[in-house]
């Protein structure tokens, strides 16, 4: 991994460590399945910012539009897209599908015998995307679309706990304020008060260790196999 990318991690992983659980999902799910002679299809990818995590495999992306460096390499629904893949990644997007068993029906289509689908999705955060974003899931609901669509589900983890949950309502309350609206203020808030959001996710990612249930949660990450 660059230097970069590591210092961006550590930044994230400090300072808004819901969406650093997201990034250390796949960098996992890549040391594990990056692999010569497989291939994997990165469903919504939008800038392929997670293509450089897999150097081995043969990395693929579907979104519904093109993006700016014309790296999408199948434009419109997962129901057009042709081939048969090892792996799947969906990252954030299932809460933007009108229709998820749809998609699921898709991925199995798309999947060779016992491959794999790596997801992550929202339990709480805000609206986003307006106004495509349609749905919030429980572990429950992750489970059913995975049975009712031919998939075991070989893992299903909340991301954080109770602690996470408020580390990112705290950290996160002054843009839901206005200042999301205006970029110097963002930036000046984010240098300003560093310190305190620093602090305030060190305490959650501690709150989390004491939260074994984490049936409050910001993300769940879950591993599907095709059956």
């Amino acid at each position: 991994m660059r230097v970069g990318d590591r210092l961006r991690l550590a930044v994230k992983f400090l300072m808004m460590n819901f969406y650093f659980q997201i990034d250390w999902f796949v960098i996992k799910m890549a040391r594990k399945y990056d692999r010569k002679g497989k291939k994997l299809l990165d469903v919504g990818a939008w800038e392929c910012k997670y293509k450089k995590y897999f150097e081995r495999l043969e990395y693929l992306s579907q979104d519904v539009v093109q993006n700016s460096q014309k790296t999408i390499d199948y434009v419109g629904e997962v129901d057009k897209v042709k081939g048969r893949f090892d792996y799947i990644l969906c990252t954030q997007v299932l809460e933007h599908v009108k229709k998820p068993e749809e998609m699921f029906e898709g991925f199995r289509r798309l999947l060779k015998s016992g491959g794999k689908v790596f997801l992550t999705t929202n339990f709480i955060y805000q609206i986003h995307m307006e106004p495509d974003d349609y749905y919030r899931f429980t572990k429950h609901g992750l489970e059913y679309l995975g049975e009712v669509n031919g998939f075991k589900v070989e893992h299903l983890k909340a991301q954080n706990g109770v602690g996470g949950v408020l580390a990112y309502v705290l950290t996160t309350l002054p843009l839901r304020l206005g200042l999301e609206k205006a970029g110097w203020s963002y930036w000046g808030y984010l240098i300003l008060f560093s310190p305190v959001i620093v602090v305030v996710n060190l305490l959650g990612m501690g709150l989390d260790l004491l939260d074994k249930d984490k049936s409050l949660t910001v993300n769940y990450e879950v591993i599907y196999k095709k059956i």
